[in-house]
């Protein structure tokens, strides 16, 4: 449209100046309409004669040179648009139309700079971009915040388990300890008194259950109500010999392959202890059905922090069983609680140990805690 006012302009001002004029005043005149404000993006103004020769031109120095492509215009519609490259390198929008002065055809070019009419668009597009990146944002931060109250209720949900635990344990701890406490005291002391074998054999039936419900009521005052943490610098290499000592007396039939060194910590050593004896004592369980009765302990340093691996040659778990190892009460024992790898879990927590188990069905299983040194 403003090339289609400027032709219209150039060539009212054009038809009132012969020829001779023209030639004096044309350049004259493209120059001020160069000038003029509102036809900024003018990037020349020329006039053509059927020869291709510049009869008028807003940069003076170009009259009289021929452009051999001007002569194909004369046989085109007119207006012909286009837009070309510039010797320049600046691609413009050329306007050419056929006009007649003193009876002869000549052709009247307007060449536009491109880039102002390209602004609304660069805006646009800037804009665009903008509305864009603020979607994508606000699309972003709304599934942050999904995943995040996700997070937050899973949090809420444990607590509230945790809350019901940490009263079912107090009521077990009040309401059946001491009753407990009475029955298995009770059949301990007839057991050493009567004589009847069949009488000792239920006595001593009373005797093991009362103290698996025992350890039951104990692991699971563990778990709801664990002890305040007492931070103290302790050796490594001792807490885990201390561990591992009742169980190698107890079980000569499984080899202990220890691989420790000498590193001091400082933790909480009863629960750190806690967390081995469980560990070791599923890998015993673990390893009641396997030929090669072996469990490898390692410590050692990496990476600024302190790695125990715990590694039994067991049955391992398949990959159900070990998505649900942690859980409270899970168990594939026939006279397990469930809850000795949720206290391991629990503990760890307590204790900011990061805990990974790795294991696959007939191939053992591979526990590590990694350590902040």
């Amino acid at each position: 449209m403003q090339a289609s006012g400027i032709t219209i302009t150039l060539n009212s001002l054009i038809q009132n100046l012969n020829m001779e004029k023209l030639q004096i005043e044309g350049s004259l005149i493209m120059s001020q309409i160069l000038l003029d404000e509102r036809w900024q993006s003018v990037a020349f103004l020329a006039v053509y004669d059927k020869e291709g020769r510049v009869v008028l031109h807003s940069n003076p120095s170009l009259i009289g040179k021929k452009f051999n492509e001007i002569e194909a215009l004369f046989e085109k519609e007119s207006p012909y648009y286009q837009r070309v490259v510039l010797g320049t390198g600046e691609e413009v929008f050329l306007s050419d139309t056929r006009i007649n002065i003193n009876q002869n055809q000549y052709i009247l070019r307007v060449a536009l700079h491109l880039y102002p009419a390209e602004t609304p668009l660069r805006v646009s597009k800037i804009y665009l971009t903008f509305i864009f990146l603020s979607a994508f944002i606000v699309i972003l931060a709304g599934i942050t915040t999904v995943l995040i109250f996700g997070k937050i209720e899973k949090m809420q949900i444990k607590m509230r388990e945790l809350e019901n635990l940490s009263i079912l344990s107090r009521i077990l701890a009040h309401e059946i300890r001491n009753p407990l406490g009475s029955i298995k005291g009770f059949a301990q002391y007839l057991f050493k008194k009567v004589s009847d074998k069949s009488l000792k054999e239920y006595l001593d039936i009373i005797i093991k259950e009362s103290m698996r419900l025992e350890r039951l009521t104990n692991e699971l005052s563990m778990y709801a109500n664990p002890e305040n943490i007492t931070l103290e610098e302790v050796n490594l290499k001792e807490v885990i010999n201390d561990v591992l000592l009742p169980f190698i007396t107890q079980n000569q039939e499984v080899r202990f392959i220890r691989k420790l060194e000498d590193l001091y910590l400082k933790t909480d050593a009863d629960k750190l202890k806690q967390i081995l004896n469980n560990i070791i004592q599923n890998s015993i369980d673990a390893l009641k059905n396997s030929k090669d009765k072996k469990i490898t302990v390692m410590a050692y340093k990496t990476n600024g922090k302190i790695k125990i691996e715990i590694e039994d040659t067991g049955i391992g778990m398949d990959e159900e069983t070990l998505k649900r190892a942690l859980e409270p009460f899970f168990t594939t024992k026939t006279k397990g609680t469930g809850l000795g790898l949720a206290i391991v879990d629990r503990l760890c927590e307590l204790l900011k140990i990061d805990l990974q188990i790795k294991s696959k069905k007939g191939q053992g299983t591979k526990i590590c805690l990694i350590i902040p040194e």
